[in-house]
């Protein structure tokens, strides 16, 4: 096991990114920059050939604001959020919206915005990078954040998620990864998907949740087998199965025979297919993106994403190689 760290960039005000890469001896690597505690790349082995698993860029700048959001941190909250004030312990507060009258993946307060501090620690079966940020912002209180990034020798990777507030407010993070097996600009329409979900999450124009959980029998949500993505395209929530026997998702490129079986402890999955280069119509990328249900503070039977003040929740998400 080793780590390598290495500067990756320096942003507007000259803060300095570094990009910490995690290597086990299958030489599986994995690498998260401290912008945005994203996840940059990875990098698996397989029948001899090196294969990167993610949609990445090899610039900081196009990771600065670019809309994708692409392999960012999303936080306090991520998804949408149907209402922009809230009131918690007898305090009000109000976020401002981003999207339409809506808030998108915590609009100006996100974790995606800024530069975490990081430290590393491993041992002779893991090696793990853990960033850490107090946030300042419109939700109430002083949060403070960890995002740590596992890699063992099973090639496992393991995201978790810690927060902590002086004040309640609402947490549900998640990681805004793309994936393209095949290469990060090749058609990824026949890559195969799989979803341990029967219902998936009814929403409006506006893509905001109704609080409708629709049964996915006979609907291109019906993916309780492997099925091509084909021409189907997808910005929506997946209810998870509470009794699942194996994992929340799996995603297979025939082409490359590599295939990933994720698993988390939240309810919900997010699916989003599209290009985030923007050069053509052409799908290259699907986010898979694994949280509560989105606008759950807004919907009692979506689960639970309120805070309590001084109280820390942890949350966490693994890919498997299969």
């Amino acid at each position: 096991m080793q780590v390598k760290e290495q500067v990756f960039g320096h942003l507007p005000d000259g803060q300095e990114v570094t990009a910490y890469t995690l290597v086990n001896d299958n030489q599986t690597a994995v690498t998260a920059l401290t912008y945005g505690a994203t996840w940059q790349s990875f990098r698996v082995i397989k029948a001899g050939q090196s294969h990167e698993l993610l949609v990445n860029f090899d610039q900081l700048s196009d990771y600065v604001g670019q809309p994708f959001h692409v392999g960012h941190t999303i936080g306090p909250v991520g998804g949408r959020l149907s209402q922009v004030a809230y009131q918690f312990d007898g305090e009000a507060f109000k976020l401002t919206p981003n999207d339409g009258p809506n808030i998108l993946h915590s609009g100006i307060n996100g974790f995606d915005r800024v530069n975490w501090q990081a430290s590393v620690t491993q041992d002779a079966h893991q090696v793990a990078v853990h960033f850490t940020h107090t946030f300042v912002t419109e939700f109430p209180g002083e949060l403070r954040a960890e995002v740590t990034y596992t890699l063992d020798e099973a090639d496992r990777v393991t995201i978790t998620f810690s927060g902590q507030s002086t004040a309640t407010t609402l947490f549900n993070p998640m990681t805004h990864v793309y994936f393209n097996f095949d290469g990060r600009q090749q058609d990824a329409s026949q890559h195969e998907l799989q979803i341990a979900a029967r219902e998936h999450v009814a929403v409006d124009d506006a893509k905001i949740p109704t609080g409708t959980l629709v049964e996915n029998t006979g609907t291109k949500f019906d993916l309780e087998t492997l099925k091509p993505i084909g021409d189907a395209r997808f910005d929506d929530a997946w209810h998870l199965a509470d009794n699942r026997q194996g994992p929340a998702v799996i995603l297979r490129s025939p082409k490359t025979g590599v295939a990933l079986a994720i698993d988390s402890d939240r309810n919900g999955v997010v699916v989003f297919t599209t290009n985030p280069a923007m050069d053509s119509d052409q799908m290259t990328a699907v986010a898979i993106e694994m949280q509560t249900l989105p606008d759950a503070v807004n919907h009692p039977d979506f689960g639970d994403i309120v805070l309590p003040a001084n109280v820390k929740k942890t949350y966490q998400v693994t890919y498997d190689l299969i």
